[in-house]
């Protein structure tokens, strides 16, 4: 899953998504302390990301998604954060649209 076929980078995230035999999408996080060292942080950033895929999971098909936390969130504000990962999401559902037509 590591190396999926499809791959977007933001600021603080990696998102990488390969596509599954199930009916709908599945998240997987990874937030390790070498990206952010206070357990806090890392919470914070799985529950944004948690937020950010259910809001558009009906809108993505069968796919398996990794987001990978890159480095600490501290300085950015929840707003920011999920507009982040808004964006990231937004551009893997037209992907998958686009590639559907």
């Amino acid at each position: 899953m590591l190396a999926a076929p499809f791959r977007r980078s933001g600021l603080g995230f990696v998102l990488k998504t390969t596509p599954n035999q199930l009916t709908g999408a599945r998240l997987g996080l990874i937030a390790g302390r070498r990206a952010a060292r206070r357990s806090v942080d890392r919470n914070r950033a799985k529950r944004l990301a948690r937020e950010a895929f259910r809001a558009v999971r009906d809108k993505l098909p069968a796919l398996d998604l990794v987001l990978q936390l890159r480095n600490d969130l501290r300085r950015r504000g929840s707003a920011e954060v999920r507009g982040e990962l808004d964006k990231l999401l937004r551009d893997v559902a037209a992907r998958c649209t686009a590639g559907r037509q």
